[in-house]
């Protein structure tokens, strides 16, 4: 298949999944609506004046889901195994249904992470991460595999695990998916930064030196089902995304760097300052001898708005910062994208201390 043909069906392929990812949005709305999952205007981290529907993941997810089912059958995932596919597959569901059950019947945090971990887990079990994950650092001579259990099936070897390889893999997963659960607190924000994640993913897969059509494809499901989310949950937002949707947004992220040959650093430097600001937050609970996983005002996103930016103004501030570190990771080789991560990482912590400073703190 010609290049100029990936071109396009990778573009029909996101525009018809934000199409339906509208349409299945409003309906789950309906059915948040009808069966309690409401976010009501408490105050603190909750800033919005009038009760919200969630469910907003729901919609999303089972776009993804139908969208890799059609894709795949028509043979439009090369680069991707079955099982890899089956995996992710079952990791959403598995997403879904802690979300849904979260935004019906507000969890525990530590409760809510047990879904994560299996999704995780499932990701790993499925293949994905094992061979990517060690290429990191193959150009260097070493290797993350040091111990390596396979079995067969079908005179087909596989790896069940490898350490510390898919220790790792679980760490990355759940570090992308929490930087996007945890910045879930303005409109439009997170649904944003996963339309911008996996557009860079899919614009370095269909480049010449990494053309992986397959990869593509499956990152044109996932920003065109969080796109087709966007009129809904932009400011004011009529829909949130809820705890399926805030989850599998890193998740996904997290998925696509690993299925694209390890092409980590695209969407690390994307998710860079919500990483990094999850980070600093948790090390400033603890140094109050509160609950790292304790919900509270305290995020950039918030003490931008202390510091006086508007609603839409802070989310566009970290739309644009996200959009120019993965343009800037796209043209960086391996040492550059390292000194970016860590300029994010350091640009983050400033930013944090001088809108503190500027504004009060509102919810700590």
């Amino acid at each position: 298949m010609s290049h100029e043909a990936v071109y396009f069906y990778v573009a029909a392929i996101a525009i018809l999944a934000a199409v339906f990812s509208y349409a299945a949005s409003s309906v789950s709305s309906k059915f948040a609506t009808r069966y309690g999952a409401v976010d009501q205007p408490t105050g603190g981290r909750k800033i919005h004046r009038f009760p919200v529907p969630l469910l907003g993941g729901t919609g999303i997810i089972v776009t993804m889901i139908l969208s890799i089912a059609i894709i795949s059958s028509l043979g439009l995932l090369p680069n991707v195994s079955y099982r890899q596919i089956i995996g992710f597959v079952i990791a959403l569901i598995i997403l879904c249904v802690g979300g849904v059950l979260d935004d019906i019947r507000p969890q525990p945090p530590l409760r809510q992470l047990v879904f994560p971990i299996l999704a995780s887990l499932v990701v790993i079990a499925s293949g994905t991460g094992i061979i990517q994950v060690t290429s990191l650092t193959e150009p260097s001579g070493f290797s993350l595999v040091w111990w390596q259990y396979k079995y067969s099936l079908l005179a087909t070897h596989y790896s069940l695990l490898s350490f510390p390889a898919d220790l790792i893999t679980l760490l990355w997963l759940l570090f992308a998916t929490y930087s996007t659960k945890l910045l879930d607190g303005l409109d439009g924000l997170v649904a944003g930064i996963a339309v911008i994640g996996s557009s860079m993913v899919g614009a370095l897969t269909l480049s010449a030196a990494y053309f992986q059509p397959g990869v593509a494809a499956l990152a044109a499901t996932v920003g065109g089902s969080f796109l087709g989310f966007l009129p809904r949950n932009a400011h004011p937002a009529k829909q949130f995304l809820g705890e399926a949707g805030s989850t599998v947004a890193g998740f996904s992220l997290g998925v696509l760097a690993i299925v694209s040959s390890a092409k980590i650093a695209i969407a690390l430097a994307v998710l860079a300052i919500p990483i990094a600001d999850a980070v600093f937050v948790a090390i400033g609970r603890i140094r109050k001898g509160q609950s790292p996983l304790k919900g509270d005002a305290s995020h950039l996103h918030f003490r931008l708005l202390n510091a006086g930016a508007s609603h839409k103004t802070a989310v566009y501030l970290l739309w644009s910062a996200s959009f120019i570190a993965g343009l800037a990771a796209l043209s960086l080789q391996t040492k550059g994208k390292i000194f970016l991560v860590g300029a994010l990482i350091a640009l983050t912590g400033l930013c944090s201390w001088l809108v503190r400073k500027i504004g009060p703190q509102r919810g700590e």
